[in-house]
């Protein structure tokens, strides 16, 4: 064979063989219970024949995730293409030059159909460095069946909310209302709603620390006076998580309980153990009489590592997961709650999730937590205060004063 037509021949080949090759990409995600990540995978490679995905399952616990995720992504390690980050990652990774930002893949128009929040929990400086994959957002959860039998409608204000949980307390022998104030995560969640329902927030625009104004006094004032003057709620809500709450909840023994929308399903389930199943209702979270409805954002997004060495395929797959007719499908099979706005009207998923229609009016105003890349430590040091003003240690504009003055210090360094 002559050099030209080998060299054609050779060429030939290498074409073929780039065409037939596979690619792999890794994606990195939390523990799945239900078991459906691997179906969308399987949908997705049937799809695109030239790209494999390979799963690695992280720990359950969110801050070992993290850590996981810190470790990977400050070596610069290539092996995982795509990652499952929580609502407050996205600034502390993206900050750190560790995500690819997205704004060229996902433009202004094609995120306009996910709801506000988790796309503002997925930006930082100016940059888009996650997708909403799905979500969450704080809900309050009643028992529907002694609200009617007292006449009275679900709460709509602080005051309200009170009232109604004395009332049922006094006439039912039960709690008026359970919700999460455990030094962790999910007391800085539970701090939140009240904060930025009365108009509060922990910084400003600028990054000016706003956590002791008179607003938010008043939110941690509030959430004591549950407890210990209005007596509403028990003190064990001071070491109570998601699950605490909820199991008091299900055994019949709380009237109102502020959850995650996870806890819905298993209220209504008799397998499950619950003993109010078919009476239980759902809304938004009550506010001050002047005040506005807020929920915090929970929920998980999917990111580019800046060092993956397949970035396109790797926005392949996000546009697959987060695509209509995928979270359609997660919601519905997966039980995930979506990003995208018009599957809370899909008759199909209502069919299916009536009580998504509730969710909506909580989650179009739902509000990630202060995105900072500092958000790790501040919640650290807001755990610490917080708690100990509603076991009674400190009194609520200390607490707060003690959080700022901390808090100052940590980024004076």
């Amino acid at each position: 064979m002559k050099r030209p037509l080998l060299l054609l021949f050779l060429l030939g080949l290498s074409t073929q063989c780039r065409r037939d090759e596979v690619t792999t990409l890794t994606f990195a995600v939390g523990k799945d219970p239900i078991g459906y990540h691997q179906t969308l995978v399987a949908q997705f490679e049937s799809a695109h024949p030239h790209i494999r995905v390979r799963l690695i399952e992280m720990p359950e616990s969110s801050t070992q995730q993290h850590n996981s995720y810190v470790t990977y992504l400050s070596s610069r390690d290539p092996s995982i293409d795509i990652y499952s980050i929580d609502i407050t990652w996205p600034s502390e990774f993206g900050a750190a030059g560790w995500l690819l930002p997205l704004d060229t893949f996902f433009v202004e128009e094609e995120l306009d159909h996910f709801l506000p929040g988790p796309v503002e929990g997925c930006r930082w400086g100016g940059n888009l460095f996650a997708v909403p994959w799905f979500t969450d957002a704080g809900i309050l959860y009643y028992r529907k069946d002694l609200l009617e039998r007292e006449n009275l409608s679900p709460p709509k204000t602080w005051k309200e909310l009170t009232e109604r949980a004395e009332r049922l307390q006094a006439r039912h022998g039960l709690y008026g209302f359970v919700f999460q104030a455990q030094q962790y995560e999910g007391l800085i969640c539970n701090f939140l709603e009240y904060l930025w329902a009365n108009h509060g927030r922990v910084l400003d625009e600028d990054g000016t620390l706003l956590i002791d104004s008179p607003e938010s006094v008043q939110a941690l004032t509030f959430m004591r006076d549950l407890i210990h003057r209005l007596r509403v709620a028990p003190e064990g809500v001071t070491i109570h998580k998601e699950e605490d709450s909820r199991q008091i909840f299900t055994e019949g023994r709380a009237a109102f309980m502020r959850n995650w929308p996870y806890a819905w399903a298993l209220a209504q389930s008799e397998e499950k153990g619950s003993k109010v199943a078919g009476k239980v209702g759902i809304c938004p979270l009550p506010h001050p009489q002047n005040g506005v409805p807020a929920a915090c954002l929970g929920g998980w997004n999917l990111a580019v590592s800046r060092f993956s060495e397949h970035p396109s395929e790797a926005v392949q797959f996000i546009k697959f997961l987060t695509s209509y007719e995928v979270q359609k499908e997660f919601a519905v099979e997966g039980g995930r709650l979506p990003t995208r706005k018009r599957l809370y009207e899909d008759e199909e998923v209502l069919g299916e999730c009536p009580h998504y229609r509730d969710l909506y009016e909580a989650f179009i105003s739902a509000r990630p937590r202060p995105v900072t890349p500092y958000y790790s430590k501040l919640s650290d040091i807001l755990q610490i205060e917080i708690h100990q003003a509603l076991i009674g240690t400190k009194i609520p504009h200390e607490a707060l004063r003690s959080a700022k003055t901390k808090i100052e210090e940590f980024l004076s360094k």
